[in-house]
């Protein structure tokens, strides 16, 4: 048992367990290109309740107005009122893959909420963290990460 001020508490549930249950929740895994304006080349039926995007979007845009066009893209396979969750890199230009240097578009907060506006979505929540020092491994030149939630606009 943890104290409730215990800064760790213990898992409730396993990691195994979590994976076996989302396993059971997942229909189907499908490729997806987001600068397509219908991303799985075809409408999605029924559209999705919600997705989650980390620390993609950024990697394969090249330019800031991808990143936006992408964004909108993403947003087409959401039913109105849905919802997607963003995890994505501040800052980061490049980040290593084996031996290849893989390029990123450069964010800011700024850039991350106007793509959203632009893109359609009401931002609902946005967290954005400064790397720490310890965390910089030199695969990245991340500055910090965010995380967002944001919301398609009912019909």
């Amino acid at each position: 048992p943890s104290h409730p001020a215990d800064p760790c508490p213990p898992p409730r549930e396993p990691w195994q367990e979590k994976q076996r249950r989302l396993r059971g929740r997942l229909r189907r895994i499908v490729p997806i290109d987001v600068h397509r304006p219908e991303p799985l080349g075809a409408p999605l039926h029924p559209p999705a309740d919600a997705l989650l995007s980390a620390f993609c979007l950024e990697a394969v845009s090249p330019d800031g107005a991808a990143f936006t066009r992408a964004l909108r893209h993403v947003g087409s396979l959401l039913r109105p009122g849905g919802h997607v969750v963003l995890l994505g890199a501040l800052g980061e230009t490049f980040y290593l893959a084996g031996a290849a240097r893989l390029p990123v578009v450069p964010l800011a907060e700024a850039d991350v909420r106007a793509a959203l506006a632009a893109a359609g979505f009401a931002l609902r929540d946005f967290r954005s963290y400064a790397m720490p020092p310890a965390l910089r491994t030199g695969v990245d030149d991340v500055d910090g990460v965010f995380f967002v939630h944001a919301q398609k606009p009912e019909a």
